[in-house]
């Protein structure tokens, strides 16, 4: 199923919009949807090749939060059969260079093009929080103003300090490095179900384990295995969503080894264990997925 309009705005209110955008890969608008309305923030739900006006391609994940100024223009390829979904939250200008200048002493000469950087990794507080976000929009009939806002303006907040503080690109990374690193992304995003181990993916990548792990890590700021497991994890928030989902076959469908494995894992992420969570997000995102 698609929708004719992938771009679905769900709140929009004193200084900041809310959307979901969902496009399938046949969609006439999925290579190019027309250039960014607004200063986003976006986490996406699948895996899809982003590439920015002259940058080069990224891999989009539940791992990764994307940034884009306000008019950029940028292409997409498919990556996953089910083609890019994610939430977007667009902020005022002026929020967004409030939020930067603790980062960016020159932010407010590039005002009109506040950020510097196209993605960085998100973390698992911040993913879970703007799903919950999103869950009480889509769950209320009149949903909480101060809730949403507040909550958003943490989560800039939070974004912009984690990312902007660290740089995940070796300045002695060589482009084909980065191609690998990126060919592996795509693997660990779209086979994520399989049992994939460090000496299968060097062989199939032709280096060694050794090599593999020093430049992926150089070049995303964590190992394989943490880059995989977050990916499993914030997968799994598509899933237990649904309140017949059976946690046990959950975890073996993610590739975990046990149920008690799944659980202590998501709970190191999300400080709450599948079953708290499973009761906060309600199935209301399915009838739009």
């Amino acid at each position: 199923m698609y929708f004719e309009d992938p771009d679905i705005p769900i709140y929009e209110k004193n200084f900041i919009r809310i959307g979901l955008f969902r496009c399938h890969p046949e969609h006439p608008l999925f290579e190019d949807s027309g250039p960014i309305d607004g200063n986003l923030l976006v986490f996406p739900r699948t895996s899809v090749y982003i590439q920015h006006e002259g940058g080069e391609p990224i891999v989009t994940s539940p791992n990764v939060v994307m940034f884009y100024n306000s008019g950029q223009i940028y292409h997409r390829y498919k990556l996953s059969e089910r083609g890019d979904q994610c939430e977007w939250f667009a902020f005022d200008g002026q929020v967004i260079v409030d939020a930067l200048r603790s980062f960016d002493a020159q932010v407010e000469a590039h005002a009109e093009r506040p950020f510097r950087l196209t993605h960085g990794l998100s973390d698992p507080t911040c993913y879970l929080l703007q799903r919950k976000v999103v869950e009480h929009l889509l769950s209320e009939a009149q949903p909480d103003e101060l809730f949403i806002e507040e909550t958003m303006l943490w989560i800039l907040e939070r974004t912009m300090e984690r990312v902007y503080r660290k740089t995940h690109q070796s300045r002695k990374d060589t482009t084909s490095q980065r191609d690998r690193v990126l060919a592996v992304q795509a693997a660990l995003t779209t086979r994520f179900q399989e049992h994939l181990s460090l000496e299968k993916l060097a062989s199939e990548f032709d280096y060694s384990p050794y090599y593999l792990c020093r430049i992926f890590r150089q070049h995303t700021g964590v190992t394989i295995h943490q880059y995989l497991t977050q990916v499993r994890l914030r997968t799994a928030l598509e899933w237990i969503a649904d309140k017949e989902c059976n946690l046990t076959d959950l975890a073996f469908r993610l590739g975990f080894s046990s149920h008690s494995h799944f659980t202590m894992a998501f709970r190191k992420a999300f400080g709450a264990p599948p079953t708290q969570v499973h009761d906060v997000l309600s199935p209301t995102c399915k009838q739009i997925q």
